[in-house]
């Protein structure tokens, strides 16, 4: 196996990008040399298989720029086995990136609800922007918390019916005038986590036995996601053992699910409220590590890997009133939009274990509480499904052209 497998399965609408050549570099739908494709059906079911872990493993960033070899194969263990790390002993000036986003996240959302919605979603198609407590929901369920989100920066595009419909997630971002230090703060964190990414992205590449990279073509235009996060506090006054397993209602900040992109990096304060569900069916905490970040990884990662690496369910547990609130700030790494995935066939992790046709074919991307919750093999497609689902109210508004099937397809009104 080598890159030339990797990018044999990793399709753009567009064209086709092995490893080490340009978009302009190849005629459009050439194949590399001896490339390998196995095709599959275009949703596939969600189905998880982690481990019993009782801990989330730790990676050092200093092993992954200095021990690459022996970092790659903790990775490898990490994904395999639970589909989440802490990345741990980040740069100094990383640290202090991180803190100051945090910072004026804490400003903003301080500020009076009127203010926060001048920058409101619901003006945006591409849904960026303030969205006030309790708009949102997961599997169907209203999340208990406030934030802003952030995309790539880029032009409207045309709407076109010769165009895919996730075309129109591209767009500017809303930025709010207060702070005054938001948007610097923000453009800041957002270009170091892009960075910090790329290089995850080279040691999870040479973790499936690839050259590290060969997946590169799929990020020459990423499209990430980025939110700040606030979770209000509950209103009692204590939290008893029994309302941590509440999954609804006034004890969920967000409910479970899993994310829908390849690879996410939290960011979060002291406060904790992240769980994250092991092959037995209990809720792991990710304990807040200082000068750390939670990384999961992502529905279109899982289905590239053949089920090999695990996009775990994980919730948001709404903080206590005693907390005074909690922050985060999540950075969904994402490949290009027109990023079409198809499992790997022959690929071998950094231990020698094969990808088998067999296991692509029963590969999957995670679980949540949404019962008809399936991966879509369009980058594009998943996300936009991510976001209908979520936000029903602005796809109503901006896509009236469409609709959402309870399969996660978004599809043409007739």
């Amino acid at each position: 196996a080598g890159a030339g497998v990797a990018m044999a399965s990793v399709m753009h609408s567009t064209r086709l990008l092995p490893a080490g050549l340009t978009r302009r570099s190849r005629p459009r739908g050439m194949l590399p040399k001896g490339a390998v494709m196995f095709r599959r059906q275009a949703a596939v079911s969600m189905s998880p298989h982690a481990s019993t872990f009782e801990v989330l493993p730790v990676l050092e960033y200093g092993s992954m720029l200095h021990d690459f070899d022996h970092f790659v194969l903790d990775l490898e263990r990490a994904c395999r086995e639970v589909g989440f790390f802490v990345l741990a002993g980040l740069p100094p000036q990383t640290v202090a990136t991180n803190n100051r986003v945090l910072s004026v996240a804490r400003a903003f959302f301080e500020l009076p609800l009127a203010q926060k919605q001048l920058n409101g979603y619901m003006h945006s198609p591409q849904f960026r922007g303030y969205m006030r407590l309790g708009v949102e929901n997961t599997g169907g369920r209203t999340d208990q918390r406030e934030q802003i989100e952030f995309c790539p920066e880029e032009q409207v595009r045309v709407t076109s019916k010769t165009l895919p419909v996730f075309e129109r997630l591209r767009g500017p971002n809303q930025w709010p005038e207060q702070p005054q230090e938001f948007r610097g703060a923000v453009e800041e964190w957002l270009n170091t986590m892009e960075d910090l990414s790329r290089k995850l992205t080279q040691a999870i590449t040479a973790s499936l036995g690839l050259d590290r990279h060969a997946l590169r073509n799929m990020f020459e235009e990423p499209f990430f996601q980025a939110r700040l996060v606030h979770y209000p506090a509950r209103r009692d006054t204590h939290v008893a053992e029994a309302s941590q397993e509440k999954t609804d209602g006034d004890g969920a900040g967000v409910g479970a699910h899993s994310d829908s992109g390849f690879l996410t990096l939290l960011l979060q304060d002291d406060v904790g409220g992240l769980e994250v569900l092991n092959g037995a069916g209990k809720w792991v905490a990710a304990i807040p590590l200082e000068g750390s970040l939670v990384c999961n990884l992502g529905e279109m990662l899982q289905l590239l890997s053949g089920g090999a690496y695990l996009s775990t369910v994980h919730r948001v547990i709404r903080p206590s009133a005693r907390s005074g609130g909690r922050l985060s700030a999540p950075f969904f790494w994402n490949p290009a939009l027109d990023t079409v995935i198809h499992p790997l066939v022959g690929a071998s992790g950094a231990t020698g274990e094969l990808v088998s046709v067999e296991a692509a074919a029963a590969a999957g991307g995670g679980r949540s509480d949404h019962a008809s919750n399936n991966v879509l093999s369009s980058y594009g497609m998943n996300a936009l499904k991510s976001m209908a689902r979520s936000h029903p109210a602005v796809f109503a508004r901006h896509y009236p052209d469409f609709h959402c099937l309870a399969d996660g397809q978004v599809v043409p009104r007739e």
